[in-house]
Parts: structure tokens; sequence; C-alpha cells
């Protein structure tokens, strides 16, 4: 758009009337018409100058307006780009945190595990070495057991063996 600014063009109509005086009467008639077509000229020009100010100035405000929304627009877009920003920022810190969490709990379990495997298998020692000892101690017992029967056994023998010689030492 072209800016013209008020326009201060004027008709020189004062010396065309002038003229048309100086031509005589016989020119009435036409010299009213013209003097009509002029004085209708005249109001178009100030009615189309009034009207060209009117449109500039509503470009202007137009112009003015729009670099304005331009302005907020670009503020929003600068700010949603702000936002976008910080949220991939916060994601990322929240990926990298989660990532150090995981490798953490993924190292306490496979020590955790370590250390079950190492408590079941010495749980297992353990039971083992126990049955091994119950083993034991049951044959102990059972040698003990057979000792002490085998012991009772010869007593008693002895026991006969005494009672036979001390009747035959009674009888005799």
């Amino acid at each position: 758009m072209f800016w013209f600014g008020p326009c201060s063009c004027t008709l020189p109509h004062d010396d065309l009337t002038v003229t048309l005086n100086r031509q005589g009467a016989k020119d009435g008639p036409a010299k009213q018409a013209d003097k009509d077509n002029l004085s209708r000229a005249e109001t178009e020009v100030v009615s189309l100058q009034r009207l060209l100010e009117l449109r500039s100035h509503e470009a202007l405000e137009a112009r003015r307006s729009e670099r304005l929304w331009r302005e907020r627009v670009e503020a929003f877009e600068g700010a949603v780009e702000q936002q976008k920003e910080d949220t991939l920022d916060i994601t990322s810190d929240m990926m990298r945190q989660y990532k150090i969490m995981q490798d953490q709990m993924s190292k306490k379990i496979a020590t955790l595990e370590a250390e079950t495997r190492s408590l079941k298998q010495t749980f297992q020692d353990k039971d083992s070495e126990v049955a091994k000892l119950l083993g034991e101690r049951d044959g102990v017992k059972r040698a003990c057991d057979n000792e002490v029967a085998e012991y009772q056994r010869r007593m008693e023998d002895m026991q006969v063996e005494f009672t036979q010689m001390l009747r035959e030492t009674l009888d005799k």
C-alpha cells in the first residue's frame, strides 16, 4: 500500500470563474452549468481526499495492529519453544535418572541373587553335614547299643556260667 498523505491540491476554480466571467453574458446557462460541475467536482475531490485520509489512517491502524499481533504471536511462539526445550530437558534428565536407578537396581538384584545362591549352597552344605553327622551319630549309637547288648549277653553268659559253676561246686 502507498501512503499519499493528505492531498493539498485545489482546483483553480477562481481563475476559471474569472475566465468565464470575461466571456460575457452569452455563456449564461453554460456558465452556470460549468459552475455547478466545478462545485460538484470540488466537493467530490474534497470527499475523495477525506476518504483517502480515512483509508490511509485505517491502513496505518491495520498495519500497527498487525505488527502488535505478530509480536504477540512471536512472543507466544518463543514461550512455546522455551516450554518445549524445558520439557525436553526435564524428560532427558528424568530418563538419565531412571537409567541410573535401573542400573543400581540391576546391580543390587544381581548382588542379592548371588548372595541368595551362596546362602542356598551354604544351607545345602550344612544340611549335608547335619545329615552326615546324624548318620554318624546313629551309627555310633547302634555300635554302642550293639556293644552294650554284647556286654549284656556276655554278662548273662558269665552269670549262667558262674551259676553253673556255683551249683557244681555246691553239688559236690
